[in-house]
């Protein structure tokens, strides 16, 4: 990976992609069959609930396994790639031991348990190929990396709400795991084959382990130099304001992934519930998915890729100053169109543009975000920048229900209280000037 630009791209691209499978899984699919399933009858509150359960690990087990992947490292085989392998298997293992579990779907609390077992492993995934993208990827790769990264990950959200969302639908929540094993261990072959660097060896009783072992406690950071790297490393403004931009980014909702008080409530303006609702569409389970993991999931992978180029030529700051601001207009624009909101056109339409903006947001923010972190802290630093984003679009979707009986349960009202959230979005961002960002490679050397 260290000298293939196409090996480093197409293995974080990868992961990426086994990312989106779990959370699309919970966010979309399974809420979905639940919704629509004549058995079963869940309400908001308990989507989210559920979503909490799933959320818990990322908001905070970011915090904690950050440090753990900077401290601790396998370096006879990578840096990073080992958490990776590790993580990977995890998921896999939780999967097939949940599998033992009969009629899992009727008992939410089991569900739960489950959604949060499952998320540790699918976090320390994540926080080690982020960790892996900030160590190897060059300032001009960040941009149309995350990009494609990205788009990789909408394939993991629609093959989740596509395939695993009708499998489930025909034959059970259990064969939609069942499905979910093979593509993880085929998955994780790719981490396993490409090697990080030159030198690396493939398993732990590789020939060259002992060697690289013996140097392993010398050269990795101690629990105190990582966070007074973290304390330095945040002390620059910019820094200190590009956190307060990943807590408010995304509670008013965006980039059609389910999160925040306008994503989480989607199923429930498009879809039947069985009572008669000024906002129901009307529409069955099966049209649903078919837009959410099809259209939308697309949408935001275009999103995505056209925010990369846009970022690489003008500058990831600027893309978003204007992303924010189209989308913040765009949201207002769709709250008072709440006369054409029985229009499934209108609907649709508004939804894909929406969301389309709100992907090259998106782009745009983790790249500018990579940009700031420092590479010797990538697992600690971006890790905190993660978890921010993660506790605000929880703190949207948890407020979303309550918010929303305050408003007599008018959707329209709701997406204006959201747009007051991504309007604050861009006065935060009027804050950061990434031109006085003085960001060295090392902490260490700058502490020293």
């Amino acid at each position: 990976m260290q000298e293939s630009k196409k090996a480093r791209i197409g293995t974080l691209c990868a992961l990426y992609f086994s990312q989106g499978v779990p959370w699309a899984f919970i966010t979309v699919a399974f809420v979905t069959y639940l919704r629509g399933h004549d058995t079963f009858s869940i309400t908001d509150d308990q989507v989210v609930a559920l979503t909490f359960m799933g959320m818990l690990p990322w908001m905070f087990g970011k915090l904690l396994l950050g440090p753990v992947i900077d401290r601790f490292q396998f370096k006879s085989m990578g840096r990073r790639r080992p958490w990776v392998l590790i993580s990977q298997l995890g998921m896999v293992i939780t999967i097939a031991a949940f599998l033992l579990v009969e009629n899992p779907e009727s008992d939410l609390k089991k569900l739960g348990l489950f959604f949060f077992i499952h998320n540790i492993f699918a976090v320390l995934q994540d926080v080690s190929s982020d960790a892996l993208a900030v160590d190897l990827l060059s300032d001009d790769e960040v941009a149309m990396a995350n990009g494609l990264m990205f788009i990789f990950k909408g394939f993991g959200m629609m093959f989740a709400a596509l395939v695993l969302g009708n499998i489930m639908v025909d034959s059970g929540f259990q064969s939609a795991l069942l499905i979910q094993v093979p593509v993880l261990l085929l998955l994780m072959l790719i981490p396993l084959f490409v090697l990080e660097k030159p030198g690396d060896g493939r398993f732990p009783w590789s020939s060259n382990s002992e060697t690289s072992n013996v140097s392993m406690n010398q050269d990795a950071m101690k629990f105190g130099e990582i966070f007074s790297g973290i304390k330095q490393a945040l002390s620059n403004a910019t820094a200190r304001w590009a956190l307060l931009l990943s807590l408010v980014m995304w509670i008013g909702g965006g980039m059609g992934a389910g999160m925040g008080m306008i994503d989480v409530q989607m199923p429930f303006i498009f879809q039947d519930d069985g009572n008669t609702s000024t906002w129901d569409l009307g529409w069955s389970e099966e049209d649903y998915l078919a837009l959410k993991g099809g259209l939308i999931a697309l949408t935001t992978m275009i999103g995505f890729l056209v925010g990369g180029l846009l970022g690489s030529k003008f500058g990831t700051h600027k893309v978003m100053m204007y992303g924010v601001g189209i989308g913040t207009i765009l949201t207002i624009i769709w709250s008072a169109g709440r006369s054409s909101w029985s229009d499934d056109s209108f609907m649709q339409s508004m939804w894909i543009v929406w969301t389309f903006v709100w992907g090259v947001v998106g782009a745009n923010l983790i790249a500018m975000l990579m940009s700031i972190t420092t590479k010797d802290l990538g697992g600690t630093q971006f890790s905190i920048y993660m978890t921010a984003i993660n506790i605000g679009a929880l703190l949207g979707m948890g407020a979303s229900p309550k918010i929303l009986d305050m408003l007599d349960d008018s959707f329209p009202n709701l997406f204006l209280v959201g747009a007051l959230f991504q309007a604050l979005v861009f006065l935060i961002l009027t804050k950061i000037d990434m031109s006085i960002l003085e960001k060295d490679d090392s902490v260490l050397a700058e502490s020293e």
